[in-house]
């Protein structure tokens, strides 16, 4: 459904130009790089960035070309060769589509392959977002406008959908794709090699193998330097992301923008639609069109600080929103994480309409919209990367405290959470196992919360073994450790791994600088296997070991290097305060959030011109 623009008699627009804050500009404070930029995306860290913000508007975190992307994936053969044919060698094989592989299928090992689509995180994430902008008039020496003369201010978010030709069929797709997500996935084992040799915490046998390996690369590229081979692989992504974009032009691939729609004007979060918007309605005055609008807000500096960012400049912030509880008619969410996004922000010119008695004036001016932000895609609530920002420790309730507390008869008073049962379901219990059950009447059940949460974690205790055994999906334990126990099985093998850098393929050229361990792929493997059904049978409580038998060492040392790392986590020796004995555990666990990167603070290479009154 296209939206309709209604059209009423309207003042020319000004000559105004909405573009992104001078700090983001190319160069920053330059008119010219100023005209041609857009609206930025900042992003904070904490609930208390809006005082950042306004403290020291270009004090933002970092994107991460990593980690605030979009993941792709390479498929890459998943069949070594060798002494190793035959075996698999990913824990997670899927097929050419991408999809789990059935029997007899070809089987590939998925690479992540950040891309180049910003992504951003949920509230939950510790992660929060601003979109700013800054107003200017378009004449000679670009002056700013008084604020004075705008009467309002909003952005919109507008969904963009890809619309595909016909004739382009999606083997032809995967052709043109596979070598921008080769490239990309390449790129991302150079910087995991370049910060494991630059870590502190790498090992020096960790560290020594990872710069021998950069080297050999280097060689191999026949270039001066490692920065040279990084700079190299990155123009290389970039070139082949543009060839790809100018593949999907001349195919006739076009890009449908959509607005939001809601039914009810006065309420966020009801029942709306996405309406396609063509080339009128996207300029539209949101007043007619009923497009969903969010505000942006003046940044107005302290007249005490002569060198804030916003001093002699129009600037305007908003929240940009990362969850939505507004859904469609068929109850589709408004926001996901599998469509793209950008915003357009707008300010309204005062109209020279009379005041009313008891009413603000009207304002009813001309609009002037920027240009798009970047194209973005959201975060999944349960994102790994996302809700590893925001760790949330979990107190489990000391027995001994309970039963001093049920040896003082509470009778029911500590048992505060209240289950009414129209009918009540009774299990029967028999030789430690449910063995039946009857349906009652109507019933009335307390419990107390430190109850419930025991029993939560036995039973997710309980089934994560049964899961990961059914399904083989062994690679889930790396989610998981506890401190303790502490397993351990073959020094070697651990000694080994532990100094073998990111990107060596452990099924053709494993060879590391650690004495007394094996040298060839068969052997690993065969350690490997070992060391894997002792640690996961042990890990799991289970009393049968897992079949390994068909995994090949990409597959087994990625997981056994990680339950590895978990088991050296050694726990603090007991003590008879349980406090201080869970202080001491905490502090055995590892960083559990990346260090907090700012942009780098910037002055303007041209000062900001007065306001035009």
């Amino acid at each position: 459904m296209v939206a309709s623009v209604r059209t009423r008699p309207t003042l020319p627009a000004p000559d105004w130009r909405l573009v992104g804050p001078w700090y983001r500009w190319a160069r920053p404070g330059l008119p010219e790089d100023g005209r041609v930029s857009r609206p930025a995306i900042q992003m904070f860290a904490g609930d208390d960035f809006i005082s950042d913000f306004l403290a020291q508007p270009q004090r933002s975190l970092k994107f991460d070309p990593l980690i605030d992307v979009v993941n792709g994936y390479h498929l890459a053969s998943a069949a070594p060769g060798g002494t190793l044919a035959g075996k698999f060698a990913s824990l997670f094989a899927v097929n050419a589509q991408g999809r789990p592989a059935a029997a007899g299928e070809p089987r590939f090992r998925a690479r992540l392959a950040p891309g180049s689509l910003r992504k951003l995180y949920q509230p939950t994430h510790n992660r929060h977002y601003l979109v700013c902008c800054e107003l200017h008039c378009e004449q000679p020496g670009f002056p700013r406008v008084d604020r004075r003369q705008v009467c309002q201010a909003g952005f919109v978010i507008r969904r963009r959908r890809s619309v595909l030709p016909p004739q382009l069929a999606a083997a032809m797709i995967k052709a043109q794709t596979d070598p921008v997500r080769a490239a990309e996935a390449d790129l991302l084992d150079l910087v995991q090699l370049a910060a494991t040799a630059e870590d502190p915490a790498s090992s020096p046998a960790l560290a020594g193998n990872a710069r021998a390996r950069q080297q050999k690369l280097v060689t191999e590229a026949g270039l001066a330097d490692w920065s040279a081979l990084l700079a190299l692989r990155r123009a290389e992504a970039d070139r082949l992301r543009s060839a790809l974009d100018a593949w999907y032009r001349e195919q006739g691939v076009r890009v449908d923008i959509e607005g939001w729609f809601p039914s009810d004007r006065n309420g966020r979060n009801g029942p709306g639609e996405w309406r396609l918007l063509d080339e009128p309605a996207c300029a539209a005055d949101p007043a007619i069109s009923g497009e969903a609008v969010q505000p942006l807000f003046a940044l107005v500096p302290d007249p005490r600080e002569p060198d804030h960012d916003a001093a002699g400049r129009t600037l305007y912030y908003g929240t940009i929103p990362t969850t939505s509880l507004a859904h469609d008619a068929r109850g589709a969410p408004r926001l996901d994480d599998r469509n793209t996004y950008e915003i357009r922000c707008f300010v309204r010119d005062h109209h020279a309409a009379p005041a009313r008695a008891g009413k603000q004036p009207d304002c009813c001016g001309p609009v002037v919209w920027s240009a798009p932000t970047e194209a973005f895609r959201l975060a999944a609530p349960f994102d790994v990367l996302g809700s590893a920002n925001r760790p949330v420790t979990i107190k489990m309730p000391d027995l001994r405290e309970l039963a001093a507390q049920a040896a003082a008869r509470p009778r029911g008073s500590l048992s505060p959470v209240r289950f009414v049962q129209p009918q009540h379901l009774s299990p029967s219990v028999k030789d430690k196992g449910a063995s039946g059950g009857n349906m009652g009447g109507e019933a009335i059940c307390s419990f107390s919360i430190p109850l419930i949460t025991i029993i939560a974690l036995f039973v997710l205790n309980l089934f994560l073994p049964i899961v990961v055994f059914i399904f083989q999906l062994w690679f889930l334990l790396v989610f998981r450790f506890c401190i303790p126990p502490q397993i351990k099985f073959s020094a070697d093998v651990d000694a080994a791994l532990a100094a073998t850098p990111p990107g060596v393929d452990l099924d053709a050229d494993f060879a590391v600088a650690v004495s007394g361990i094996p040298q060839t792929a068969a052997a690993l493997n065969a350690a490997l296997n070992g060391s894997m059904k002792t640690r996961i049978r042990q890990d799991t409580g289970a009393e049968e070991d897992p079949d390994l038998s068909g995994f090949s060492n990409n597959a087994l040392g990625p997981l056994d290097q990680s339950l590895q790392d978990a088991a050296e986590r050694v726990p603090p020796p007991p003590t008879t305060d349980p406090d201080t004995t869970s202080d001491a555990l905490a502090s055995t666990l590892p960083a559990s959030r990346r260090t907090l990167i700012y942009e780098d603070p910037v002055s303007p290479v041209w000062p900001g011109p007065g306001a035009r009154t």
